[in-house]
C-alpha cells in the first residue's frame, strides 16, 4: 500500500492528476479502514475532476473518523465545485468548529459565505483566517476587496497598505491603496501602528554591571540589520543626563531630567542638540552621545523608532532603554546606537525571543544562547562592525527591545544563567535557534550556504517511540498531522507554530516569481531536495518559458509566501482550472523558522517534562559544554 501512496505523492507533484488517481485509488482499495489513505484519495479523485469518487472516497474517511480534518475540508471543496455553497457552508463551519485554529478551513469558509452573499460572514471569516494564523497574508486581498464591493473603503484601504508593507511593488495592493487614500485621506505609512509609552518602567540594573563587557546595539534597524536612517531623533532623560563626545569620552554638556531635546541636521554637513525651546546646546559633525548621570536610577526614551522593518507587525514607538545613546550621522541622516552592560541587554532579549509563559527553565537556556549568541557575533562575526554597532535589535541578530522587553521572568533566567555560555572545544559556540522545528530539526550543512558545524545537527525532538519520516507518504502525514513530540506544545501554549496552512493564489506566485526571472506562466511548484528532516532545500518553480530554481532557506520561504511561509517543512498540492492551469497552491507546513539549532517549542515542552536547562542544552547542541564567560 505504501508504495502506492509515495508513488501518488510524485505524479501528483509532477502534476499528473489522472496518474496520481489511480495510485491513490490502489492504496485506498487496500486500506479500506486508514481514513488519511481514504482522504488522499477522494483528494486525488477531486483533482482528477470524479467528483463521485471524490465524495464517496471522503464518506468512507469520515464513517472511520467523524472528525477527519481533510475529509471536511475536501467534501466543502467539492459543494463549491458543484455551486452547491449552501452545503459547503455546513460543512466548513462543522470543521472551523473541530479545529478553530485551521486557517485553510476558514478561508475556504469565507469564500463559501461569499457564494451565498452573506458579506458579514464572510468578513468575519477572512478575519478569523489571518487571526488565527498572522502570517496568512493572502487572506487580507479577497477582505480588502470584500471591503470595496460593500462600500466600506477604509477597511478596505487599510487591508491593501498593509499588504504594501510586505509587497511595496504589489500592482493591485497599490493601485486600490492610492486610490481609497484619497477617498478617505490616508497615505500607506499611516496604516503603520504609533504607540506612545503609558508609562515608563523603573529600572532594575544587573549586579556588578561595571565589571562585564558592554555590547553596542543598533537601534530600528531594518530586516538585514542595517540602520534605518532619520532626519531627526528626540530624546528624553528621566534624570540629569550629560551630552559626550564618544570618540574623544569628552563632556560636552549637561541637561536636566524630563527635559525634551530634538537631535537635527542644519545644513553643511553640521547636526544640531536643540533642546525643547529650539535653543542650540551643541553642534557636531560625526556623533554624539547621552547618557544619564545616574544610570542606576534613569534611563533614556528615544521617540517613534520604527520597529521590526519590513515585517508586517512593524510599528513606530517610544523606547526606553539603559545605558548610553550614541547618534551617529552619514550622509545627512541620523541613526542609534544603545551601548550597555551585556547582562542588563539580556534583560531585553529573553522574553522578546520566548513567549513569556514559557516554563523557567525554557527561559533559562534561552538566557545561555543569547548570551553566547551575543558574545560570538561581537567577538567572531562583526556583521555590522562598519555600522559600529556590535548586534542589530531584529531577527537578523536577536530582537532586543529595551526596558519594554524586561519582566520578573527575562531577569530572573538571566540572572540565574549570569556569565554562562555554551562552547565547543574550548570556542563559544554559534547557538542559534529557531522558534518551532515541526518536530525534526534540520543539520546546519544541508542548508544552501550554511556552514555545517558539528554541534548543529539535525535532531528528532520526540522520544525513542517516535520516528522521523523518511518517505512522501510520511512526511504527508507528519504535516497534516499532530506528531507526539516536543515542539507540539505549540498546539496548547501558542498559535500556529507547529501546524500551518496557506494557501497562495498562482497569479500572485507567478507575479514574485517572474520578477526573479521571466519564467512565464507558472505550470508547477516542485520541491527536489530535501533535508532528512523534511524541510525542502530546493524548489523549482515551473513556468511556460523556463524554470527558476531556488535553494537557500530564507529566499524560498521569502518567495512562496507573502507574508514568507513560516518554514521549509511543507508540502504543496495545486489546484488547477479545467484547462490545467494552476490556480491556487495549497501549502501544508510545521514548524516557524529555519529549523537549524535549538527549537524554542521543544525547550518549553521538554522544561514542562521535567527536563532542566543543562539537559535541554545539550540536546540540542551535542558536543558542547556549559563554561562562565570572562566577566
Amino acid at each position: 500500500m505504501s508504495a502506492y501512496l509515495n508513488a501518488g505523492i510524485v505524479y501528483r507533484d509532477l502534476g499528473k492528476d489522472r496518474e496520481a488517481f489511480a495510485l491513490f485509488e490502489k492504496a485506498a482499495t487496500l486500506a479500506p479502514k486508514d481514513p488519511d489513505a481514504q482522504a488522499s484519495y477522494g483528494s486525488a479523485a477531486l483533482r482528477a475532476r470524479m467528483p463521485e469518487r471524490a465524495q464517496a472516497a471522503f464518506q468512507a474517511a469520515l464513517s472511520i473518523d467523524r472528525a477527519h480534518p481533510w475529509a471536511l475540508l475536501g467534501l466543502g471543496k467539492l459543494e463549491l465545485q458543484k455551486k452547491k455553497p449552501d452545503e459547503a457552508v455546513q460543512l466548513l463551519e462543522k470543521l472551523t468548529t473541530l479545529r478553530p485554529a485551521l486557517s485553510l478551513g476558514w478561508l475556504y469558509l469565507a469564500r463559501a459565505y461569499e457564494a451565498t452573499g452573506e458579506s458579514q460572514k464572510a468578513e468575519e471569516a477572512y478575519r478569523k483566517t489571518y487571526k488565527t494564523d498572522w502570517t496568512f497574508f493572502e487572506a487580507r486581498l479577497p477582505l480588502a476587496n470584500l471591503y470595496k464591493r460593500m462600500g466600506r473603503f477604509y477597511q478596505a484601504w487599510r487591508q491593501y497598505a498593509k499588504v504594501l508593507l510586505l509587497d511595496p511593488r504589489h500592482q493591485q495592493a497599490g493601485r486600490n491603496e492610492e486610490a481609497l487614500g484619497r477617498r478617505v485621506g490616508r497615505s500607506a505609512e499611516d496604516v503603520v501602528p504609533k504607540l506612545t509609552l503609558a508609562e515608563l518602567k523603573v529600572p532594575h540594573p544587573s549586579a556588578d554591571r561595571r565589571k562585564m563587557p558592554l555590547i553596542r546595539v543598533g537601534i530600528g534597524t531594518s530586516a538585514l540589520g542595517r540602520p534605518v536612517f532619520r532626519k531627526a531623533l528626540a530624546l528624553r532623560c528621566t534624570g540629569p543626563f550629560r551630552v559626550i563626545d564618544p570618540e574623544t569620552g569628552r563632556r560636552l554638556k549637561e541637561g536636566l531630567a524630563e527635559e525634551d531635546f530634538l537631535i537635527h541636521a542644519v545644513g553643511g554637513g553640521w547636526f544640531q542638540v536643540s533642546d525643547s525651546s529650539h535653543e542650540r546646546l551643541l553642534r557636531f559633525k560625526r556623533a554624539v552621545a547621552v547618557e544619564p548621570v545616574d544610570q542606576d536610577r534613569h534611563t533614556l526614551v528615544l521617540r517613534e523608532v520604527r520597529v521590526a522593518s519590513g515585517y508586517s507587525w512593524s510599528a513606530v514607538r517610544d523606547r526606553q532603554f539603559k545605558g548610553r545613546i550614541e547618534v551617529r550621522a552619514r550622509g545627512g541622516k541620523l541613526y542609534a546606537i544603545n551601548t550597555l552592560a551585556l547582562e542588563d541587554y539580556l534583560y531585553g532579549v529573553v522574553t522578546e525571543e520566548m513567549p513569556k509563559n514559557f516554563p523557567a527553565e525554557a527561559h533559562k537556556v534561552q538566557a545561555v544562547i543569547a548570551r553566547t549568541h551575543a558574545l560570538y557575533l561581537t567577538r567572531h562575526v562583526g556583521r555590522h562592525r562598519r555600522d559600529g554597532y556590535d548586534v542589530c535589535d531584529g531577527q537578523n541578530c536577536q530582537v532586543y527591545a529595551g526596558m519594554a522587553g524586561e519582566n520578573p521572568q527575562a531577569r530572573s533566567a538571566a540572572d540565574a544563567t549570569r556569565g554562562l555560555v555554551l562552547r565547543y572545544k574550548g570556542r563559544l559556540a554559534h547557538t542559534i535557534f529557531t522558534s518551532n522545528c515541526g518536530g525534526h530539526t534540520q543539520d546546519s550543512g544541508e542548508l544552501q550556504g550554511w556552514t555545517r558545524l558539528p554541534y548543529l545537527k539535525g535532531r528528532l525532538d520526540g522520544d525513542a517511540d517516535v520516528s522521523a519520516p523518511r518517505t512522501p507518504w510520511e512526511l504527508e502525514r507528519w504535516v497534516k498531522g499532530i506528531p507526539s513530540v516536543y515542539c507540539s506544545v505549540a498546539e496548547k501554549i501558542g498559535p500556529t507554530q507547529f501546524r500551518w496552512t496557506r494557501a497562495v493564489p498562482a497569479k500572485e506566485l507567478e507575479r514574485r516569481a517572474n520578477r526573479i526571472r521571466p519564467i512565464g506562466p507558472i505550470k508547477r511548484v516542485l520541491v527536489v531536495l530535501r533535508s532528512l528532516s523534511g524541510n525542502a532545500n530546493e524548489v523549482w518553480i515551473d513556468g511556460s518559458r523556463g524554470r527558476l530554481k531556488v535553494r537557500r532557506e530564507h529566499k524560498i520561504r521569502n518567495l512562496l509566501g507573502l507574508a514568507s511561509l513560516r518554514s521549509t517543512l511543507f508540502t504543496v498540492e495545486t489546484e488547477r482550472d479545467l484547462s490545467g492551469r494552476p490556480v491556487e497552491f495549497v501549502f501544508y507546513g510545521g514548524g516557524w523558522g529555519h529549523g537549524v539549532g535549538l527549537c524554542q517549542y521543544g525547550a518549553a515542552g521538554r522544561a514542562m517534562k521535567g527536563q532542566d536547562y543543562r539537559r535541554i542544552l545539550g540536546h540540542y547542541y551535542p558536543g558542547t559544554s556549559l563554561g562562565r564567560s570572562d566577566y
